[in-house]
C-alpha cells in the first residue's frame, strides 16, 4: 500500500511538473509573439518615417537635405545678437592687453561669428589634430591598422603633457592607444611616436586634400577661423570616412579638459574638442563642436594673455565667450 502511494505521489508530481512547463512555454510563446508584433510595428513606423523623409527630400530636391530631417525651429534665423555680445566681450578683455581670436559657426545654417580672423597664435597641442588625420588616413587606406604596434624611443619622451613618458624605452603601444592618448589626454609622448613614423609628404597630401596649405604660416602660427576647418571636415566626414570621423569625434568627446570652452556649457553637454596650452607663450586654445540637441555648433577660441597674466584669465575669457554662444543657441 505504501509502495502504491509513493507511485501515486510521483505521478502527481510529474503531472504538476508537466503542467508548469506547459505554462512556462505558453508564457514564453505569448511573449515572443508580443515582441515580434512590437518589432514589426517599430519597423513599419521606421519605414514610414524613412519613406516620409525620402519623399520630403525628393520634393525639395534643390535644398539642403538636412532641412527635411532637422525641424524648422532648429534653423535660427539669425545669430547676430550672439555676434554683438561676443564682440563686446572680446573688446572688453582686449582693453586689458589680451589678444583674442574667435570663430563660432552654427552648423545648421553656416551662420558664423569671426573676431580677429587674421590674428595668429602659437598652436601648442592643437597641432596634434593634423597628425591624427594623417594617421587615420593611413588606416583608412589599409597601410596601417589600429592594432599595429609602435615602439617607444628615448627621443619620444616628453614630460610636459601626459603620462606615457614614464614608460620604459621599448614599450609597445597600438596605433589606437596612441591616438586615444593624443586626443583624450593630449599626451606629447604619444604624439611624438606617431610623428616619427610619418613622412612630411603624408602631411602635405592631407593639407592639400583639405585645401589647408595656409593653416600654418612661416612662424608656425594659426588662426581660429582656419583651424576650425579641421573640425568641420570631421563633422561633414569630408576627408575621413564616416566611421573614422565618428570615432575621432567620439574620442575627442572623452577629453577631461573642460576648464576652457567646456566651462561655459551646461552639465553633460557633449563637446568634442581639442585644447592647447603653452605657458611659456602664455597662449591657451580650445576648438571643437558643441552638440546642443539638433543645434550643433563649432567654436574655436584662442587667447594670448597679457604679460603677467595666466591661465586663470584665459579660463575666464573663454568661459564668458562660450556661455554667450551656448545660451543663445540653446535658448532661442
Amino acid at each position: 500500500m505504501g509502495h502504491k502511494g509513493k507511485h501515486q505521489f510521483d505521478d502527481n508530481q510529474i503531472r504538476k511538473s508537466i503542467n508548469f512547463k506547459r505554462l512556462v512555454f505558453y508564457f514564453l510563446g505569448v511573449l515572443l509573439i508580443i515582441s515580434a508584433a512590437v518589432g514589426v510595428t517599430i519597423f513599419i513606423m521606421h519605414q514610414r518615417d524613412f519613406n516620409a523623409v525620402q519623399a520630403e527630400i525628393a520634393k525639395y530636391n534643390l535644398l539642403d537635405p538636412a532641412r527635411s530631417i532637422v525641424g524648422q525651429e532648429n534653423f535660427l534665423s539669425t545669430i547676430d545678437p550672439a555676434r554683438q555680445q561676443m564682440k563686446e566681450i572680446v573688446a572688453r578683455y582686449e582693453k586689458e592687453g589680451n589678444k583674442i581670436g574667435v570663430y563660432f559657426e552654427f552648423l545648421n545654417t553656416g551662420a558664423n561669428v569671426s573676431i580677429n580672423q587674421d590674428a595668429r597664435f602659437w598652436p601648442a597641442s592643437l597641432s596634434k589634430m593634423p597628425t591624427v588625420f594623417v594617421v587615420m588616413k593611413q588606416v583608412e587606406e589599409g597601410k596601417w591598422k589600429l592594432s599595429n604596434e609602435l615602439v617607444l624611443f628615448e627621443e619620444d619622451k616628453d614630460d610636459r603633457f601626459g603620462e606615457l613618458y614614464k614608460k620604459p624605452v621599448g614599450t609597445k603601444f597600438t596605433i589606437e592607444e596612441l591616438i586615444k592618448e593624443t586626443l583624450i589626454n593630449s599626451d606629447n609622448t604619444a604624439h611624438k611616436i606617431l610623428v616619427r613614423n610619418l613622412s612630411s609628404e603624408e602631411y602635405t597630401e592631407m593639407f592639400e586634400a583639405l585645401g589647408m596649405e595656409q593653416l600654418f604660416n612661416e612662424d608656425y602660427n594659426i588662426t581660429a577661423k582656419e583651424y576650425s576647418r579641421i573640425f568641420r571636415a570631421l563633422y561633414n566626414a569630408s576627408y575621413l570616412n564616416r566611421n573614422n570621423s565618428q570615432q575621432l569625434l567620439q574620442w575627442l568627446s572623452e577629453s577631461k579638459f573642460d576648464e576652457f570652452v567646456g566651462s561655459g556649457l551646461a552639465p553633460n553637454t557633449v563637446f568634442s574638442h581639442k585644447i592647447g596650452e603653452e605657458f611659456k607663450e602664455i597662449v591657451f586654445l580650445d576648438s571643437g563642436i558643441v552638440y546642443v540637441p539638433s543645434r550643433p555648433y563649432l567654436i574655436t577660441i584662442m587667447v594670448e594673455v597679457k604679460d603677467g597674466g595666466g591661465v586663470e584669465r584665459a579660463q575666464e575669457i573663454m568661459k564668458e565667450l562660450s556661455k554667450s554662444a551656448y545660451d543663445y543657441i540653446s535658448q532661442n
